[in-house]
């Protein structure tokens, strides 16, 4: 990429004069390397070096935009739709927050689970003592 090509970029999307490392700055940039190493892999099939570069540029274009996901929703969506990556509806949709219910019968149920974990570890170490008690004793019958 081009100084010019990113600088324009840089402009286009910085939220101020001296903006080079926001989140939405980078997710463009990362955006534009991804798009030209497309094009040169459907060129080149076998430039394995530079898939495996693809591959590292679109993981950290992901965390970025997870980050804006997560923190700036409304400069999230905006990024969404100007880079033409995913549409909103769809990243609504797939990353909708599931609220937890916190019932009494959900409560319930854990608990039981804990004691009834809790019931099968102490059988288990009576079993044990036991078993350990029989080969004592035999063993005395056989002196």
């Amino acid at each position: 990429m081009q100084r010019t090509e990113k600088k324009k970029i840089i402009l286009k999307f910085a939220t101020h004069a001296k903006d080079t490392g926001s989140p939405q700055v980078q997710i463009a940039i990362l955006t534009e390397r991804i798009n030209k190493l497309q094009t040169h892999l459907l060129a080149h099939q076998k430039d394995h070096h530079s898939r495996k570069g693809l591959l590292e540029l679109v993981g950290k274009r992901r965390k970025h935009i997870n980050y804006l996901r997560l923190h700036r929703k409304a400069e999230y969506e905006e990024i969404l739709k100007t880079l033409k990556l995913r549409s909103v509806t769809e990243a609504k949709s797939k990353y909708q927050t599931k609220k937890k219910s916190t019932g009494k019968k959900e409560e319930e149920k854990k608990t039981a689970k804990k004691t009834e974990k809790a019931a099968k570890k102490a059988a288990k170490k009576t079993e044990k003592k036991v078993k350990k008690a029989a080969r004592k004793v035999t063993s005395k019958a056989k002196k």
